[in-house]
């Protein structure tokens, strides 16, 4: 769970970007920079310019934009606060009497706050007389209606912004220099940062007794404050200075929490809700990463995962209700980042070698809560213990330990509960015991070994056994089972495998060990008795088939194996080896393909898994049968963890990438992409639902499972404005062109979706044909149609709305619409029968009206409007042409002149719809 840089783009300005504002519906970033009298519209989709808005005669110092009302503000030093439609319209630029250096929307209210030097002003947004600028300016090709005063504007023209209180200025009730920053809380306040040093506080209920309202907190920064960010999560504010330094102040102004010496350049503060986290501004252009719940800096454990140190960012910006973070940087770079849930949440780096397994210890905490240790084992005969920083609070795991027990690489690690401690093995061939209490068991009154020397090669797999026995599995091809109570041998097995065995699994239920060599082949071992193992199945993952067509077709496909690189017959201009031992070699690796690289057991099934070089997971039954297979991407498996908890398999591919499966669904849960290098290790942290991989890059990472993290921020959904408008209550504004194909969904609108009307739905058209007199049953017409027409899977609901609701309403309206489509379709019907076959009306079925007959058609009254509209969805054919003749309309699309146009009436002539407006 990361934020993931997405595009870049380059040279967005050629000087420093002071401000970013962001339009979810139409996915636009809006942007200004220092000495630039212009805006810039960025499609955040593909980082490509749109426009350049311009109007303002001096430098834009901010910008900012209402989801709510669909517009965009704009301040700057030539004392105007522009107003733009989402289309890049402006509407006006209003004078507020000093040059604007802040901008801040409040949803609830529907007030912008400007701040100026020494100064703010509030102002309330006149809808009504928004449109009304709109429509007028839909008809200007091009120029800026300019109603500050210049050359021919009117003095007393009707402003957008309107003046709600008294400008709050001065001393006694603002700041005494420039406001750069201006924050508005879902708690109904107002809070300034200035160049004064000073915050300002001003609460919305009070402002018509300014004093009341008004409340100062002096040297809150040793410098100038020149940013803030409102955390909406715990409703505190965060500030950032010219001082280097970011601090944390509740709602009523106290100091929450301070980090100095971020910089030795102004900081730029931001909550980023996605990860709940605070990023400033850091040294040499570096973005810093806090955790609020400590609060920590976690900036090591998260910087790679974020891209921290990839760009020297000046400005940062978090779009609220949306996933994304929108950076800048001094040489005029616009940066965008997004939610990544799939990237890793923690990173941590200790080993000096590449780490080779892992495994995680439950533990009971402090106060008696459950926590996890992490063992991490790696290729310096290293293991790392990891504990759980319960100080930082933010799940941080530190190093606490260090311990030697091999002198190569380890590759594989369990832990005895009973027994409480790690064993290992190793490249050296040794087994190694370590009792985490540092007291070492007796027996017989002589301290245990710790060591066991028994193997040959390099020790590949361990897997405890009930009884405190230990099974392992070796290079040399055998396998072994100890009691770890005596550090004697239980029974050996010698040759178990005609190859090197690289995997060990053991399945408690059935008291069963899984071993796989270097071939197509798993073997089921029988452990009931220890002292006597037993082969009890085989899971072959020979094709058959496959080898057999080879056979016959003389070997001319060759079948995939590992071992062709002897003969090196598949690089050209080089011999073929002759020598019969390669070829015998060659010959038995072709049989024993494909690989199978890892095998587990899978408790919540009751199956195995294995996984082959073939790029396939399979599924066996306990009788050997297969079950099922899929095939899976990114090379061969490296390694591969059951998590019975959450009931899904998680393999690690040749490729670094980390894929979580659903043994039901081909198609990966998740996947985890970030490491560097091949991940030879998983496990899982129950105390905090993750997935902890360990990677030949030399770090430890911690992944969330698919179910998201428990206690995550998530998105920062804006609340409705009580009794105001809903979100793109605004769109008339932009209406000269089509409606946007993307529109940002409001939490109410989920929970309230828009549903078509009963009476226009499947399963009630047939009915309201017939009750209407188009059809006599459901599957004959009237007269001289010859379509039959079938009611399919229309057993829906018939409850009936209430009268007087909307449904009711629209039910109605949806049966006079069709009674009008009727009757105008059987007119048109009887002067089609009158008009000669070959005319164009006849054989098309589709004739329209002249333009200059429109008005005739329509039957419209003189000084009424008539508009051509479209008519979608026509649901039966015209018998003597085939053509629409409209008797079902699921949806008709209008459109009006003006917003106080009257609906009269709609015909239909030749599949054209024409409303007749008063």
């Amino acid at each position: 769970m990361a934020m993931e840089i997405v595009r870049v783009v380059e040279q967005a300005h050629e000087s420093e970007i002071v401000s970013l504002a962001y339009n979810r519906a139409r996915k636009e970033i809006y942007s200004c920079a220092d000495g630039d009298r212009t805006i810039k519209v960025w499609d955040s989709r593909n980082g490509q310019l749109l426009r350049v808005q311009q109007g303002h005669k001096g430098m834009v110092t901010c910008v900012n934009f209402s989801n709510i009302i669909r517009l965009l503000f704009s301040g700057s030093i030539d004392n105007t606060v522009g107003i733009w439609t989402e289309k890049g319209v402006n509407l006006q630029m209003v004078s507020v009497g000093g040059p604007v250096f802040s901008l801040a929307w409040d949803d609830r209210r529907r007030f912008l706050i400007v701040g100026g030097h020494s100064v703010i002003n509030i102002y309330k947004v006149d809808m009504g007389e928004a449109r009304k600028m709109s429509q007028q300016q839909r008809s200007v090709t091009s120029g800026i209606k300019d109603s500050t005063g210049g050359p021919g504007a009117s003095a007393d023209m009707p402003q957008i912004l309107r003046r709600v209180y008294q400008p709050l200025k001065g001393p006694e009730l603002c700041h005494s220099d420039v406001v750069k920053c201006i924050v508005v809380t879902d708690t109904g306040k107002i809070m300034s940062g200035g160049f004064d040093k000073a915050i300002c506080i001003y609460e919305f209920d009070k402002l018509d007794k300014p004093r009341e309202a008004f409340q100062r907190m002096r040297k809150c920064h040793t410098a100038a404050i020149v940013s803030m960010a409102y955390d909406h999560t715990a409703n505190c504010i965060l500030s950032g200075s010219i001082d280097g330094s970011m601090k944390v102040w509740s709602m009523e102004g106290r100091l929450l929490d301070k980090f100095e010496n971020i910089n030795d350049q102004p900081v730029c503060a931001a909550y980023v809700p996605p990860i709940n986290m605070y990023w400033a501004s850091g040294r040499f252009g570096r973005l810093v990463a806090y955790d609020p719940r400590a609060p920590s800096n976690v900036t090591e454990y998260v910087r790679d995962a974020n891209s921290l140190d990839r760009f020297r960012v000046s400005l940062l910006f978090a779009p609220l209700g949306t996933d994304m973070l929108l950076g800048a940087t001094r040489q005029g770079q616009l940066i965008m980042w997004q939610h990544n849930k799939q990237a890793a949440y923690r990173m941590f780096r200790k080993h000096e070698d590449w780490v080779e397994a892992v495994v995680v210890v439950p533990v009971k905490g402090a106060d008696d809560a459950d926590a996890d240790e992490i063992f991490s084992a790696g290729a310096d005969g290293k293991v790392l213990r990891w504990q759980l920083d319960t100080e930082e609070n933010c799940d941080i795991y530190e190093c606490i330990e260090e311990i030697q027990l091999h002198t190569k690489n380890i590759h594989a690690i369990t832990y005895s509960p009973a027994l409480g401690c790690l064993v290992t093995g190793g490249e050296d061939a040794l087994i190694r015991v370590h009792y985490l209490s540092g007291q070492i068991p007796t027996f017989n009154d002589v301290p245990l070994p710790t060591s066991i020397t028994d193997h040959e090669a390099r020790v590949t797999g361990l897997a405890l056994l009930k009884n405190n026995l230990l099974a392992s599995v070796s290079f040399d091809r055998s396998l072994r089972i100890w009691d770890l109570t005596t550090m004697k041998t239980v029974a050996v097995v010698p040759g178990a495998h005609d190859t090197p065995i690289q995997c060990l699994e053991y399945c408690p239920e059935r008291d069963e060990l899984a071993t796989c060599g270097m071939g197509n082949k798993v073997k089921v071992w029988d452990v009931k008795r220890p002292s006597a193992v037993r082969p009890k199945l085989v899971l072959n993952h020979a094709d058959h088939d496959a080898a057999d067509s080879d056979d016959e077709e003389g070997g001319s496909r060759a079948r995939k194996t590992n071992m062709m690189w002897l003969t090196r017959s598949d690089m050209p201009n080089l011999p073929t080896a002759t020598n019969p031992l390669v070829e015998e070699t060659i010959k038995k690796a072709a049989r024993d393909v494909p690989e199978v690289t890892q095998v587990r057991w899978v408790g919540y099934r009751g199956v195995w898994a294995t996984a082959a070089d073939d790029d396939m997971l399979r599924l066996w039954g306990t009788d050997g049968t297969k079950l099922h297979q899929f095939a899976y991407t990114g090379g061969s498996v490296q390694a591969l963890y059951v998590d019975n908890v959450n009931k899904l398999l998680v393999a690690a591919m040749l490729d670094k990438a980390v894929c979580v499966y659903d043994l039901d669904d081909p198609i990966p849960r998740a996947t985890y992409k970030g490491h560097t290098d091949v991940v030879r290790g998983i496990s899982y942290l129950h105390s905090a639902d993750c997935y902890i991989t360990a990677s030949w890059d030399k770090s430890l990472r911690l992944w969330f499972t698919p179910g998201g993290p428990r206690h995550g921020a998530g998105v920062v959904v804006p609340k409705q404005p009580a009794g105001g408008l809903k979100e793109g209550a605004g769109l008339g504004l932009g209406g000269e062109e089509e409606e946007d194909e993307e529109h940002f969904v409001s939490s109410y609108e989920k929970a309230h979706p828009l549903e078509v009307p009963r009476a226009l739905t499947e399963a009630n058209q047939w009915q309201l044909l017939k009750a209407i007199g188009v059809l006599e049953d459901d599957k004959v017409g009237k007269k001289g149609r010859a379509r039959a027409f079938k009611v399919e899977d229309a057993r829906e609901d018939e409850t009936r709305d209430d009268p007087g609701t909307l449904g009711a309403k629209l039910n109605d309206l949806g049966k006079e619409l069709l009674h009008e489509i009727n009757a105008m379709a059987r007119q048109r019907k009887i002067a089609m029968d009158h008009t000669d076959a070959g005319s164009a009306a006849g054989s098309g079925g589709g004739a329209r009206a002249d333009r200059g007959a429109e008005s005739a058609a329509a039957g419209a009254e003189p000084g009424q409007a008539v508009m051509r509209v479209r008519v979608a969805g026509w649901g039966s054919r015209d018998a003597a042409g085939g053509g629409s003749a409209g008797f079902m309309c699921r949806r008709v699309v209008t459109a009006t002149a003006s917003a106080s146009a009257v609906l009269l009436s709609i015909r239909v002539l030749g599949g054209v719809a024409f409303a007749v407006w008063a």
